[in-house]
């Protein structure tokens, strides 16, 4: 038509073949239709003179699509005016040449191409839309549109088709339906089928999107889902309870939110692996969706937190009862790879209008109630209440404060002494954190050791403590004091596997040049109990370096007294409750009794503390327990107190185990 080599034509830009009057509308009317891509204005037709190669101009009618996957224009350009051919050759023969051209691109293009005429009959269709749709050329053939879409995209469908018809192109997504019923998803673009000025029919192109849709599916899924568990995430949770308020607002009736905290799970995290961690909370998940009815909502708010949203909830009694069956459902053992696991959950409840009027102001008041359960113990359950946000405020001023005194040496250590039972010999000392607060005074260790635990002060503040204590113990030494053992405290925090206690151990001896045999380390049973082999390795470490260990509180936590036969300890600690009533309780004699006998067995050292009568001492004293500790015979004081006393009081020569 243009009168050029394909050759040649490969070498041109699309405006280098328009009349120079025309170039700057055309060349704008490309990029236009580049720009509203994929819009419903992705296609343009227009007419304008083009220049055959010898320079004569050449009316031409030019369909135009941009491809944005592609980043290509497909064009098809038709001479409208009647010339003589260029080439040489009989009009009929161009034409069939043309014809030949358009019926290579249907043929053969990737996209599935197709043609309905008015009445939504199918009438033609190129083999790679046979190879979307499933079915062969001539089963398509007369098939109406609305048979190969799926259900919910017949409308959508119509009313495309309908605007094409109308003269109309566009450009949409759809769900199609193949022959054996299988789905699909495909980008449809829907173009009048033009003969001269009048339509006669739909052109379609439609291109196989499953892969990118599915794509997007997961992702969006990943947006507001829990990878782990499938649950619904907090952005999706946010969601579900702003649409629960509003149908509650609707019906007249209350919104219950549950937030659910697993009691104690870090210790399965730390000691059988993440990867069982993992797997319990699929199956506390799995539960937690069998506790509640389908319109429900069981999310995962992170770690080992949950949410449910109870939606149309007429009484609040309702609530508690499905509360009750959610803690039951999650204290039920778990088998694990031949652990029997068995954890307990803390809830707490709020409900729409009475505690929030929004998601967030639920799920902070249901929020706010579970740290109350928590504080309760493990099982508990606690309905919001008003007075919760004053105490929230108030621990946060707590925090604060606490935060503020070890920066601003606030906190003191007091000693208490620790007493040979035949010598009456000052020969150790415990040392005991104390707050000087500003405005309250003294604060005991019971009010804020917990909460430098929740907050995660409390291996700052133990390794302070340490340092402190071998400080004041080699200051008593270089005043030529009796010298004597300084026991510290040690939190169960401080032996999680990633603790740093063994350098903090090691540095504050050479720090202040204390002897290891004058530091002892307390632990309690119980936290020996929460990670066996990580509390293992890291008290037989610190025990090769000459520092004693003892057993704090011993008799009061889960361990059987064969089992101290693995430990590297040196002394234990008898708890103070079963010391209270040995001269009125058979049973607490009997007690404490075998437990210094078996102790002296295995050499260990055997302190009571707790002591205040002179009866008790007796008792302890006839079965050879080694020191008592206790208000009988002095309780914690300054260390300048402490040091006046080891100047007046006697002291024992025996050899320090």
């Amino acid at each position: 038509m243009w009168g050029y080599q394909s050759e040649e034509l490969q070498q041109c830009r699309l405006s280098d073949l328009v009349h120079a009057e025309e170039r700057k509308a055309v060349e704008q009317a490309m990029l236009s239709l580049q720009r509203n891509a994929p819009c419903e204005t992705s296609h343009v037709t227009l007419q304008a003179r083009f220049l055959r190669k010898g320079g004569q101009p050449v009316p031409t009618l030019l369909r135009a699509r941009w491809s944005e996957s592609d980043k290509t224009y497909y064009c098809v350009a038709h001479e409208v005016s009647r010339h003589e051919p260029v080439w040489g050759r009989h009009p009929a023969t161009q034409a069939d040449e043309a014809h030949e051209r358009l019926r290579s691109l249907f043929e053969y293009h990737p996209d599935g191409v197709f043609a309905f005429n008015l009445e939504g009959a199918l009438i033609a269709a190129n083999p790679a839309f046979s190879a979307l749709t499933g079915y062969a050329h001539d089963e398509l053939l007369s098939m109406r549109y609305q048979t190969l879409v799926s259900p919910e995209s017949r409308k959508m469908a119509k009313e495309r088709f309908i605007a094409a018809s109308k003269g109309h192109a566009s450009s949409f997504e759809s769900a199609g339906l193949r022959k054996d019923g299988t789905r699909y998803d495909a980008a449809l673009t829907a173009i009048p089928m033009m003969v001269g000025s009048r339509i006669v029919g739909v052109h379609g192109i439609a291109r196989d999107i499953t892969q990118l849709k599915s794509r997007e599916r997961y992702i969006e899924r990943l947006a507001t889902h829990d990878s782990l568990t499938g649950l619904p995430n907090r952005n999706l949770l946010d969601d579900r309870i702003k649409h629960a308020v509003v149908q509650a607002e609707r019906s007249g009736r209350r919104v219950a939110v549950l937030f659910i905290d697993l009691n104690r799970f870090k210790v399965v995290n730390d000691s059988l692996g993440h990867d069982k961690g993992d797997i319990l909370l699929c199956i506390i998940a799995d539960r937690l969706r069998q506790c509640v009815r389908e319109a429900d909502t069981v999310a995962r708010i992170g770690g080992d937190e949950f949410a449910i949203v109870l939606e149309e909830v007429s009484m609040p009694e309702s609530v508690i009862t499905i509360a009750k069956h959610v803690l039951a459902a999650i204290e039920r053992p778990v088998r694990l790879e031949g652990h029997q696991l068995v954890v307990s959950g803390s809830v707490g409840c709020s409900l729409f209008p009475k505690d929030g009027s929004d998601a967030a102001a639920l799920l902070h008041n249901a929020d706010l109630a579970m740290y109350e359960a928590k504080a309760a113990g493990g099982g508990a359950l606690r309905l919001y209440k008003a007075d919760m946000d004053e105490r929230a405020k108030s621990r946060l001023t707590h925090e604060h404060d606490l935060r503020r005194a070890l920066e601003q040496d606030e906190l003191v250590v007091y000693y208490q002494p620790r007493v040979d039972i035949s010598s009456k010999a000052i020969v150790g000392a415990e040392a005991l954190v104390r707050w000087i607060h500003p405005e309250r005074g003294l604060v005991p260790p019971n009010e804020f050791i917990p909460l430098a635990e929740e907050i995660g002060l409390i291996s700052q503040l133990g390794e302070w403590v340490l340092m402190q204590a071998c400080k004041q113990n080699r200051s008593w030494q270089k005043a030529g004091l009796p010298p004597l053992k300084v026991s510290v405290n040690l939190s169960p925090l401080q032996l999680d596997p990633d603790s740093t206690i063994t350098e903090a151990v090691m540095q504050a001896l050479e720090r202040t040049g204390l002897d290891a045999k004058w530091l002892e380390l307390e632990i309690t049973e119980t936290s020996l109990m929460q990670n066996v082999e990580s509390t293992l390795t890291k008290l037989e470490e610190i025990r090769n370096a000459g520092v004693s260990i003892s057993i704090d509180d011993f008799g009061t936590g889960y361990s059987s007294l064969s089992y101290l036969r693995r430990l590297p300890v040196n002394g234990l600690k008898i708890d103070q409750s079963f010391i209270r009533d040995i001269t009125a309780s058979r049973d607490d004699e009997a007690i404490v009794a075998a437990t210094i006998a078996l102790a002296h067995t295995m050499n260990l050292t055997v302190v009571a503390e707790g002591v205040t009568t002179e009866e008790q001492i007796r008792f302890l004293h006839a079965n050879e327990c080694d020191e008592v500790q206790g208000f009988l015979f002095g309780a914690a004081v300054p260390p300048e107190e402490l040091g006046q006393l080891l100047m007046q009081a006697p002291h024992s020569r025996r050899t320090v185990h």
